[in-house]
C-alpha cells in the first residue's frame, strides 16, 4: 500500500471514531450558539430592530454575527476541539498503539490533522447556514423586519468567512501539535485559552501581525478602499499568508517532533 492509500484509510478510521465522540456535538453547539441567540433577540426585541426604509436588514443581522462573533468564537472552538479529539486517543493509549503499527506515522498524524480541519470547516458552513436559515425564518415570523424583501450579500460573506478560516489555520496547527505533545488534557487547553485571550486583547497592536492568535480578529479588518474586490489580496491578505506559513511550519515540525518522541 502507498502512503496515499494509508492516508485515506486513516481518514476513514478517524471519521468512524469521530461519530462516537462528543466532538460532533461540540461542533454543532459551536455553530448553533450565536445564531440561536441572535434569533431569540430578534424575535423578542424585533420592534427596536426594524430597519429604515430601503436598508438591507441582512447587513446588520449577518455581518454582526460573522465579523463580531467569529473572531472570538472560532479560536476557542479550535482549542477545545483539538484537545478533545487527541485526548480521546491519549486516554485510550491508542496513539502509542497506532504508531507501533507497520503503517506510515505521517498517515496517522496528518489524517487526524485533516479531520480537525474538516470539523472547523464544517463549523463555518453550519454557522453561516444557520444565519441564513434563521434570517429567512424571521422574515416569515416578523415580516416587519423586511428579511424577505432583500437578499444576503453572499459574495461578501463568502470572502469574509474564507479569510477567517484561513486566518485560524495557524492556531489549529499549533494547538494540534500541543495536544499531541502533552498527554495531560489541561496543558494544551490552558495554554490555548491563555494565548487566545492575549490574542484578542493584543489584536490592535501593530506587532499582532506576528502573533497567530490575533489573526482571527485582524482578518476582519476592512481593506484599503482602493483595493479591488476581485483582487487576490481580498482573499489572501497579509494575515492569511502569515497564517498559512505558521500552519505549514507547525504541521511539519510538529510531525517530526511527535515522530521523534514516539508519543510515550
Amino acid at each position: 500500500m502507498t502512503a496515499i492509500t494509508f492516508y485515506f484509510s486513516s481518514l476513514k478510521n478517524e471519521i468512524i471514531k469521530l461519530k462516537h465522540t462528543f466532538a460532533l456535538w461540540l461542533t454543532a453547539i459551536c455553530a448553533l450558539l450565536i445564531p440561536l441567540l441572535f434569533f431569540i433577540v430578534y424575535t423578542i426585541k424585533w420592534e427596536g430592530l426594524i430597519p429604515e426604509e430601503g436598508v438591507n436588514p441582512w447587513n446588520q443581522y449577518a455581518n454582526e454575527q460573522i465579523m463580531n462573533s467569529l473572531p472570538a468564537l472560532v479560536p476557542l472552538f479550535i482549542v477545545l476541539i483539538t484537545s478533545l479529539i487527541i485526548q480521546i486517543e491519549h486516554k485510550a493509549t491508542a496513539i502509542k498503539h497506532l504508531f507501533a503499527l507497520p503503517i506510515p506515522k505521517s498517515s496517522v498524524y496528518f489524517g487526524k490533522l485533516s479531520i480537525v480541519i474538516a470539523t472547523v470547516f464544517a463549523t463555518y458552513a453550519m454557522y453561516y447556514g444557520l444565519i441564513l436559515l434563521n434570517g429567512n425564518l424571521l422574515g416569515g415570523i416578523r415580516p416587519q423586519l423586511n428579511f424577505s424583501e432583500f437578499s444576503p450579500e453572499y459574495i461578501f460573506h463568502t470572502k469574509i468567512l474564507f479569510r477567517s478560516f484561513i486566518s485560524v489555520l495557524g492556531i489549529l496547527a499549533i494547538q494540534f501539535w500541543l495536544s499531541f505533545r502533552f498527554k495531560n488534557f489541561i496543558i494544551p487547553l490552558g495554554i490555548g485559552m491563555v494565548l487566545v485571550i492575549i490574542g484578542l486583547i493584543a489584536a490592535r497592536a501593530p506587532e499582532a501581525i506576528y502573533f497567530p492568535y490575533s489573526y482571527s480578529v485582524i482578518s476582519m479588518n476592512p481593506l484599503d478602499e482602493k483595493t479591488s474586490d476581485l483582487s487576490l489580496f481580498w482573499w489572501f491578505p497579509t494575515v492569511s499568508i502569515y497564517s498559512l506559513i505558521y500552519f505549514l511550519v507547525f504541521s511539519i515540525a510538529g510531525f517530526f517532533d511527535i515522530k521523534r518522541i514516539n508519543v510515550k
